[in-house]
């Protein structure tokens, strides 16, 4: 049955390509009775040639087909598999071990069917002309096949005619859509009454090779030898042949060719140490020094010799090691020197019109019930057809769309066992979904960081007893990530379970039956346990820390009064839920008080951070300094007018960020703040109308402080630096395991200690100096790393590739150890006498300067201190304490 189908679709394929190509066969009398297996090997000069060779080739040969999947939509692609047999070729040119793996099984695939007496149709070049020209460039699958197919009949197919066809690059020098030609030929066929239309002449010449004529089977020597045969008199000149046998233009004027190896990156923006980085990146992988000439931004990868999988290999390798993302693997040099400071221009969908919708009805934001999932129903019901969330895969949802889909996930996750369920998805639509629909499942979700590592996820998964991560194929075949004892569930195969049964069900229960629906939230307790997060892992191994439902909606309830918005306003939400600021600033708060919410799945991402505030034009943006001061410098004049309030936490705001942002947007106002994963997680910050430069602010409504001595454990006056102690409804009860309490006793009341050292002036404007583990003593004075640091973060702020400077330190059996890492050329003579020029004497000094490349961070952003210490101990090995 399969044979008939394929022999009809042959026919009718033959008659309709004669309608417009002439085609004539040059050298058929070589392969006549050629018995298979046989390797036919064409060039690639438009997308419409595999349809011509096919109609030619497959009633004498019957070939199996190699088909590259990023040509076809998946409905198309999946039909030409079954009928031709195809061997399907992933999409390489987006970043993906999982594609890399699929195409070492498709020649696997190839070679198995050949050895079998298979026939096959493949293109060397793996790609369409650019310029007229058969490139193979370094492309290694045909050498692979003729080393591990000696037995095969190789039979080289030569296309002249079809370089200027719309199918081709020539007409526009971009590239085409193949079914944008395909539905402009049909009109054409139509539009000449099917007959009439103008023949363009094709010519296919065949030449079966002798194996004895290939040189040695070295990748270059042989790409070199079937370039030479497919362009015998080089470059093609284009031809047009008329749409039309009556009407339209009868000649046409093509392009030049366009340079390939173009690049618009800008040299000043990329730093020397970020140039050296990607010198050795690329050096590792081309297993050779690179030239200095090499390293020019024109420069195409291609050419060094890194064939597609290899050029995504390295794509992915410059993600791990500059902490940046990508949609497509870079061609040239300077597109990978854009990836290595994260300036990687993207394309960006634009918002749809629904997103600018005004609500029903404007109000303050307000969360009115008192746990997640209650607060989740009630919301959604009363705001049923307001804009809610939006990203660019899932598009803009209203609050009854994002209840609908909760629900349906809800009846999976109901299914699950145990209580605890892992999470492990970025800032995005999905993730929204699958969280409420743990919680309407009754489920506690544990919030993965993947950025910590295998180890560290495999004790999270030890410690909480989790047997089911909800994450996304994608996510983990992009980061390699497996963690052992759990089973995944995927987010692309729930999607596909979405049935639309499902959604009419639940759409008439909201509808009609709301109370039902707010049944599924009726038996979850304010205190019961709501969530799990972890602790960054900045200075030691993270700690699993739960949280209670009334701890959460407390503190969204204090950062929306001190925001003071309504739900016309809109949020950016960047920051992954792992991380306790992504969590309750960026995703539960906006969401639960009617605050719109758009995602951007990579924090990192700044040029797509940047073209989501052009397009969606949010108010409120949250995150660390670091990546607010990259955004401020890669963001175009006008790009981030619509921002008014920018919330930045996690580390300390340097001076310079303020200085920026009052310059370029004079209406908005940057607010520091402090908190901590423990505490749900905002404590103290600045509010609009009463902030403070240099300080965190004063704390927020419910929340008490108090800063003690670190020897008496006495209260300490205004402008004291001490502890600081914190009571509160936002404060957990306490680490899963077997962590020591962090809790003490005042007067009756339990206080949860931060190990932060801070200071309160008069005013009530808090401080901070800085962690207690990052002090030292010495000389019986306190010595504090961060306050060291200070004077070195101002004359060399954070910049496009992260910090350019940290101080980290040990006591050793010989005294203290004090040394300052930086990507500056800095001697010790200049940085301590920097340190005396800012006012520090005596123990006050610097050890060491030692330099980095790179500065080590964690996947939030924060300096990695606990990699810089490992460092240090690594040459002290005779240590009487560490600062861990």
């Amino acid at each position: 049955m399969g044979n008939m189908i394929r022999l009809a679709i042959l026919v009718l394929t033959r008659l309709v390509i004669r309608l417009r190509y002439r085609v004539r066969v040059h050298g058929w009398e070589q392969i006549r009775d050629l018995r298979g297996p046989i390797l036919l090997l064409p060039n690639h000069p438009a997308f419409i040639d595999p349809a011509l060779i096919l109609a030619t080739f497959y009633g004498q040969f019957r070939p199996r087909t190699v088909l590259y999947e990023g040509n076809f939509g998946k409905p198309i692609r999946s039909m030409l598999v079954k009928l031709l047999r195809a061997v399907a070729i992933p999409d390489l040119q987006q970043p993906s071990r999982d594609a890399h793996l699929r195409t070492e099984q498709a020649i696997a695939e190839i070679i198995q069917g050949l050895q079998r007496g298979d026939n096959f149709l493949l293109w060397p070049s793996g790609r369409v002309q650019r310029d007229g020209v058969e490139r193979l460039g370094p492309a290694r699958a045909l050498t692979d096949l003729l080393r591990k197919s000696p037995q095969v009949s190789l039979v080289l197919v030569r296309t002249r005619g079809l370089w200027g066809s719309s199918f081709s690059f020539a007409p526009t020098g971009q590239m085409p859509s193949p079914g944008r030609c395909l539905l402009k030929g049909v009109l054409f066929l139509a539009a000449n009454l099917l007959f009439f239309m103008p023949r363009r002449k094709v010519d296919i010449s065949v030449e079966l090779i002798d194996r004895h004529q290939l040189p040695t089977l070295e990748w270059k020597a042989v790409n070199r030898w079937f370039q030479d045969r497919y362009n015998p008199e080089g470059a093609e000149t284009p031809t047009y042949v008329p749409y039309h046998f009556l009407c339209g233009p009868r000649s046409y004027h093509f392009p030049e060719p366009t340079d390939r190896s173009a690049s618009g990156i800008d040299d000043a923006l990329i730093q020397p140490e970020v140039r050296e980085a990607v010198a050795e990146l690329l050096s590792h992988h081309l297993g050779r020094p690179i030239l200095p000439e090499e390293l020019s931004p024109r420069q195409r990868l291609d050419d060094l010799g890194l064939d597609s999988l290899q050029r995504m290999d390295l794509s992915l390798a410059a993600e791990q090691q500059f902490n940046v993302s990508t949609r497509t693997v870079p061609e040239t040099v300077g597109g990978l020197l854009t990836l290595a400071v994260g300036l990687s221009e993207q394309e960006f969908s634009q918002p749809p019109r629904e997103w600018f919708r005004a609500p029903a009805q404007v109000e303050v934001l307000q969360i009115p019930e008192e746990t997640i999932p209650a607060a989740f129903i009630s919301r959604a019901l009363r705001s049923r057809r307001d804009i809610a969330v939006a990203d660019d895969l899932s598009g803009v949802l209203t609050y009854e769309q994002l209840l609908i889909g909760a629900l349906i996930v809800a009846d999976r996750f109901r299914r699950l066992p145990g209580i605890n369920v892992g999470l492990m998805l970025p800032a995005s639509v999905a993730s929204d979904i699958m969280l409420y629909g743990l919680y309407l499942a009754r489920k506690c979700p544990v919030l993965l960081n993947w950025t910590t590592g295998p180890a560290n996820l495999q004790h999270a998964v030890q410690l909480t007893g989790i047997t089911h991560v909800v994450t996304s194929r994608q996510l983990r075949d992009r980061l390699g990530l497996a963690i052992p004892g759990v089973q995944t569930i995927d987010v692309e195969d729930l999607r596909k379970e979405m049935h639309w049964f499902d959604k009419v069900r639940w759409w008439l229960m909201a509808r009609c039956c709301p109370g039902t629906i707010r049944c599924l939230a009726s038996q979850t307790e304010a205190t019961a346990q709501g969530v799990i997060l972890f602790t960054s892992g900045s200075e030691k191994a993270p700690k699993a820390v739960p949280l209670t439902h009334a701890n959460v909606i407390s503190n969204a309830r204090v950062v929306i009064e001190v925001l003071n918005m309504t739900n016309q306003d809109s949020i950016l939400g960047c920051l992954p839920m792992f991380h306790s600021f992504g969590f309750t600033l960026t995703g539960l708060a906006p969401l639960l008080s009617g605050l719109r919410t758009i995602h951007h799945p990579d924090p990192t991402d700044i040029a797509g951070l940047s073209q989501k505030i052009v397009n969606y034009k949010p108010r409120v943006l949250v995150g660390i300094p670091y990546l607010i001061a990259r955004l401020f410098e890669r963001a175009r004049p006008g790009d981030l007018d619509s921002l008014r309030i920018l919330v930045a936490g996690a580390e300390k705001v340097p001076s310079s960020l303020f200085e920026t942002v009052d310059r370029v947007l004079p209406e908005a106002v940057l607010l520091e703040g402090y908190g901590v994963t423990e505490c749900s997680p905002t404590l103290i910050a600045n509010r609009p109308e009463a902030r403070r430069q240099g300080s965190i602010g004063r704390p927020l409504p419910g929340i008490d402080i108090r800063v003690v001595d670190l020897e008496t454990d006495q209260d300490l006056p205004a402008g004291k630096m001490g502890m600081l102690l914190v009571s509160g409804p936002g404060v957990f009860s306490g680490y899963l395991g077997d962590e020591a309490s962090p809790f003490v006793q005042r007067e009756g009341r339990r206080w949860y200690v931060t190990g932060d050292l801070v200071e309160q002036d008069v005013d009530g404007f808090v401080y901070f100096r800085g962690r207690l583990k990052r002090f030292l003593k010495a000389g019986g004075e306190m010595i504090s790393l961060p306050a060291l640091e200070e004077p070195f973060h101002q004359c060399y702020p954070i910049g496009q590739n992260g910090p350019r400077v940290a101080v980290e330190g040990i006591e050793t059996a010989s005294g203290r150890k004090i040394v300052l890492f930086t990507t500056e050329s800095l001697t010790l003579i200049e940085a301590n006498r920097l340190l005396a020029e800012a006012g520090f004497r005596g123990v006050m000094r610097l050890d060491e300067v030692r330099q980095l490349g790179q500065i080590p961070v964690l996947g939030n952003g924060k300096t990695d201190y606990r990699q810089l210490r490992g460092m240090i101990e690594a040459e002290a090995p005779c240590l009487t304490r560490t600062n861990s």
